[in-house]
């Protein structure tokens, strides 16, 4: 889909498409943060584990 520089109104098709690339950004961007806190719990746990004596 590329912009039209007239500045014409989006079909319906392209209405629908930009919706569900809004949703999966969304969707993804939840996922990210959901890794990204796993992946610093386990770098936290990790170092914890790293500096416990022996």
């Amino acid at each position: 889909m590329t912009a039209d520089p007239a500045g014409a109104p989006l079909t319906g098709d392209e209405r629908a498409e930009l919706s569900w690339l809004r949703k999966e950004n969304e969707f993804l961007r939840v996922q990210r943060d959901l890794l990204l806190d796993v992946a610093s719990g386990y770098a936290h746990d990790f170092d914890a584990l790293l500096r416990r004596p022996c």
